[in-house]
């Protein structure tokens, strides 16, 4: 019976013994703030491009050819029964990549059809909306020194792009 009772006091004061002898713990650095955005740099800018110069006419059919985000284009109304342009895709494994360019290169390809019929450009309407801010901060040491770490931060901002072309070409006039 008195071992049982001899190995717990010992127990006791090892661990008392090594509380004492452990070093306090170092007060964390505070990691540094960022400043607040400035409000400019979550506004919207948009941009109306119009060519000089129009036919001169008192009614036009339009045509309306917008791109969403570099991933998408939309045709309104229909043209030669296309409502949308979508960028090539090619396999890659259990995925498929977007093939760069693809997309303004269909886009680009429309606008010079269209122009051979016989549309005309009247306005181009780009619209960039940032839409959400993201800061990070990383910790880096210098030297390999804890007291002196360095910090770098970055501010990344996603953003909404639209830009709108529209296009007219003069009715036939009716005769009466």
């Amino acid at each position: 019976m008195k071992y049982p009772v001899l190995l717990s006091v010992l127990l006791l004061l090892h661990t008392a013994a090594s509380a004492q002898t452990t070093e306090p713990a170092k007060p964390v650095r505070p990691m540094p703030a960022f400043p607040a955005l400035p409000e400019t740099a979550l506004q919207p800018t948009a941009t109306v491009t119009r060519p000089p110069g129009a036919a001169v006419s008192s009614r036009f059919q339009y045509q309306l050819l917008k791109m969403q985000n570099g991933q998408v284009a939309y045709l309104a109304p229909a043209w030669r029964g296309v409502t949308q342009l979508e960028p090539d895709r090619v396999q890659n494994g259990r995925r498929s990549e977007v093939v760069p360019g693809s997309l303004e290169s269909k886009l680009m390809l429309t606008l010079n059809e269209l122009s051979i019929e016989g549309w005309e450009l009247v306005e181009i309407y780009n619209l960039s909306q940032p839409v959400s801010a993201q800061q990070s901060i990383e910790t880096s040491l210098t030297f390999n020194d804890p007291n002196r770490p360095v910090y770098s931060g970055s501010t990344s901002i996603n953003t909404y792009t639209e830009t709108r072309y529209l296009l007219r070409r003069p009715l036939p006039a009716t005769g009466k």
